[in-house]
């Protein structure tokens, strides 16, 4: 016998119960040419459904407008795939996992969720969609920590089957485990792949199909394969004929909410990239003066003090203290971020220091692999400090002469004195530009060498 809504909601009182409107309906209809097949179009349709719903409770509710993970542009070409959607909410990755599915004993989760490093998440919401009563019903949260001790993994069909009685059921709950401990866990690394792998796996995968072709590779090369925006953005266009614009697919990160501790797909913190990519950054030094004793660390702070004028520090405060002073006070970005640069190298887990995340942009520039590296930090006005580096990677010692680095306003156009090109003669270690924007501002990174040319978008 199928209980009604009214009985089940009284059952479960503790859970989130939302009704669904002709218009929510509607809204979450996809174009039906912006997927291969029937299974996208479904899993496209409910989890559209899903997120609306849960975006306008949180903005009615909690006063909250959480950004969507991976982003707005990314998150409809994974549903060519797999179902989930995601958000980032108390600085916390959250995926909810919709299904039209009536029995509430377990709740199955993708495995690209939970072992792909740049879509894993720290809690998984189980979310059963309602069409006949337009209803979206929340049973409440579970940590992947937990996913990943208590679920039963099936390795054929690559799910995570998690029981309901591990899922906590009141949501009001969440912003207080997630200040309780870190519930991630360790994300294992996938594979790297080769060039000529990524171009036989998309020939493969690429096949027409009525399902996923997510079961046609094996886990570690079809997670790299996803890991990474650009791959995930061929594969889709391949398989749909549809140009990624259609469905606004630009990727645009979002650099304000790197300073609630958020690292978006596609891009690494700066010590758990170059730390393991060049055992040489591991050396504390700043532009070549070296920091590996207190001594030559008190002095060269002290010469770096001494050597601007405009702000006035305290005698009396402690190296570090003197350092985050001057990040915060001084007008002078060149200034600003030595002074950062000082604190990563003594005190690499300063939480006043600025927050620096790298991508690697793949080898696209001529043959050259290179990386850029986006640090920023809040000033004391509310405004936000931004500074690019461009470097090399792939074991090349020195970046290729004439590379450019290039800041473009929202509409595209350079904006004067905002670009820097490595040097022929000595060769640079990297390129680097700095300037300050206001909350919101839009802006885009070039990099450019001879013909060819990376931009990225951004929004501060």
């Amino acid at each position: 016998m199928k209980l009604s809504q009214a009985s089940l909601s009284q059952i479960y009182s503790e859970h989130l119960w939302l009704e669904l409107t002709d218009r929510d309906l509607e809204l979450a209809r996809p174009n039906p040419k912006n997927y291969s097949n029937d299974t996208g179009r479904n899993y496209a349709f409910f989890n559209r459904l899903c997120l609306n719903a849960f975006l306008h409770w949180c903005q009615e509710n909690l006063d909250l407008e959480p950004a969507v993970f991976p982003n707005q542009e990314v998150l409809p070409m994974l549903w060519e795939f797999f179902t989930g959607c995601g958000i980032n909410l108390y600085g916390k990755r959250l995926v909810l996992i919709p299904s039209d599915a009536i029995d509430m004993a377990d709740f199955a989760v993708p495995q690209e969720w939970v072992d792909i490093p740049n879509l894993a998440a720290d809690y998984y919401l189980p979310v059963q969609i309602d069409l006949e009563n337009r209803s979206v019903h929340f049973w409440g949260f579970v940590s992947r920590r937990t996913l990943k001790a208590k679920a039963d993994f099936d390795s054929i069909y690559r799910l995570y089957y998690v029981e309901g009685d591990w899922v906590i059921p009141n949501l009001e709950m969440l912003e207080g485990a997630s200040n309780l401990r870190e519930e991630k866990g360790q994300v294992a690394p996938l594979v790297t792949l080769s060039n000529g792998e990524v171009e036989n796996l998309m020939v493969k995968l690429r096949e027409p199909s009525p399902y996923s072709p997510r079961l046609k590779a094996k886990f570690e090369k079809w997670g790299a394969l996803l890991n990474e925006n650009r791959w995930l953005q061929q594969l889709y266009e391949g398989r749909t004929g549809c140009p990624s614009h259609k469905l606004d697919a630009a990727v645009v990160f979002n650099l304000s909410i790197w300073l609630d501790g958020i690292v978006e797909a596609g891009w690494q913190t700066f010590d758990q990239w170059f730390n393991a990519k060049i055992p040489a950054f591991r050396a504390k030094q700043v532009r070549g003066i070296e920091l590996d004793s207190p001594e030559k660390i008190k002095r060269s702070v002290k010469q770096f003090r001494n050597s601007q004028s405009e702000v006035v520090v305290p005698t009396d405060i402690e190296d570090r203290e003197a350092l985050v002073h001057l990040l915060q006070h001084t007008r002078d970005e060149t200034v600003r971020w030595k002074a950062a640069e000082y604190l990563w190298a003594i005190a690499p887990d300063s939480t006043a220091s600025a927050i620096r995340n790298v991508r690697d942009l793949g080898i696209q520039l001529m043959g050259h692999s290179i990386a850029l590296m986006i640090a920023v930090l809040r000033k004391l006005d509310g405004r936000i400090s931004v500074l690019l580096r461009a470097y090399t990677m792939g074991g090349q010692a020195k970046l290729p002469a004439d590379l450019r680095l290039i800041v473009l306003d929202e509409n595209g156009v350079p904006i004067p004195r905002l670009e820097a090109v490595a040097r022929s003669e000595p060769l640079d270690d990297y390129i680097a530009l700095y300037f300050t924007a206001d909350v919101g501002d839009r802006f885009s990174v070039r990099l450019a060498l001879e013909d060819t040319s990376i931009t990225e978008q951004f929004v501060v």
